[in-house]
């Protein structure tokens, strides 16, 4: 854990993290649609995207693919289909027609969740890290304590994710009543 930003893809991956978690505040604050919108839009799926690659080869937490690596899964879908929607209509000259709704909808739901996801995320690497750096600071590291530390701090990061999930959800409920869309 400690070789974690100072390994090269580590450090391109918090990189790319950090850069999405601001750039996504903006995407989502700004007028929607505008210039800066779009410019930032593509600079957090770009981030958002090298996040995701670049998470999968790093195991240093347990040595192995672990449950982080499962989001993964969630996120990069996610995030994908943020952009086809918007891309879609660009490329065909149209507005997208999908049987299942409204596609700007779609388009703000799945970038909606993808920075929820993203959000998530950091609470967990920050409740899983931060606590076994500060223990173990002034302590001598034995197996026992890290692990200790580590399964609690796991505990506590699911349970911060749940609340922020759940303020997420209420929040997208009134931004879809905002918005009037389905």
């Amino acid at each position: 854990m400690e070789n974690f930003i100072n390994e090269p893809l580590g450090g391109i991956h918090t990189i790319a993290a950090v850069l999405a978690l601001f750039t996504g505040a903006i995407v989502l604050a700004s007028t929607k649609g505008d210039t800066r919108h779009k410019k930032w839009g593509y600079v957090y799926i770009l981030s958002m995207v090298t996040v995701n690659i670049t998470a999968i080869p790093i195991t240093n937490m347990s040595g192995s693919i672990g449950l982080f690596h499962l989001f993964i899964l969630l996120s990069l879908p996610t995030t994908l289909l943020a952009i086809y929607y918007p891309l879609s209509a660009r490329f065909s000259g149209k507005l997208p027609s999908h049987n299942n709704g409204n596609w700007l909808m779609q388009h703000f739901a799945f970038t909606y969740w993808s920075y929820v996801g993203l959000v998530a995320a950091f609470i967990a690497e920050v409740m899983v890290r931060l606590p076994s750096i500060i223990i173990t600071a002034n302590r001598p590291v034995t197996h026992a304590v890290t692990d200790a530390t580590t399964q609690l701090s796991i505990g506590w990061a699911f349970a911060i994710m749940g609340v922020v999930m759940l303020i997420a959800e209420l929040l997208f409920r009134e931004w879809r009543k905002r918005l009037a869309i389905g």
